[in-house]
């Protein structure tokens, strides 16, 4: 049985219909699996480089390892954006198989507020942090500002709070018989 997370979860939309929200949500994620493939690609790249360089050639990149670490990051932080939209996060689904369906709902909305406020914390504590970061650079790669590293912080926070809202949306709406 299907709990009412993972039914409003995994790409479903609050509509039936393929309107504007629905179209831009569906777009947002084939953009974000696209930028997270050329992150991984990215990273597995500049790793193989690194090592190449430092056990081939006996010279070590300097940078390499702090500019994977960056990718890794966004990565990490846009994958999840993209597990939200998938309703692939943790949860309790088999505690939710042995309530009644009516608790089911309400135990979903709860989940969906719950997670919303995590996701908001995100947003905020993240931009803080991308604007006392806004005058240091990463130590190997001095161009780099790190405010654009943390930057995937709030994003991420911010569109999964779009989704968490979209997929409560969804929840909140009437029950059809």
């Amino acid at each position: 049985m299907a709990s009412p997370q993972s039914e409003a979860g995994r790409g479903a939309h609050p509509s039936p219909q393929a309107w504007g929200p629905a179209r831009a949500v569906d777009r947002l994620i084939v953009a974000l699996e696209v930028y997270c493939t050329i992150l991984m690609v990215g990273m597995a790249v500049i790793v193989l480089t690194g090592v190449f360089y430092r056990y081939v050639i006996q010279r070590a990149l300097p940078w390499y390892d702090e500019f994977a670490e960056f990718l890794l990051v966004w990565l990490t932080f846009y994958g999840s954006v993209l597990a939200s939209h998938r309703g692939a996060h943790i949860g309790f689904e088999t505690l939710l198989e042995y309530v009644p369906a009516a608790l089911q709902r309400v135990m979903g909305i709860a989940a969906e507020a719950i997670v919303l406020v995590i996701q908001g914390a995100l947003f905020y504590y993240g931009w803080t942090l991308v604007r006392a970061a806004s005058f240091d650079t990463a130590v190997s790669i001095p161009q780099v500002q790190l405010s654009w590293i943390y930057s995937a912080i709030p994003i991420s926070g911010g569109l999964m709070f779009v989704i968490t809202m979209w997929r409560l949306i969804g929840l909140l709406r009437p029950v059809r018989p």
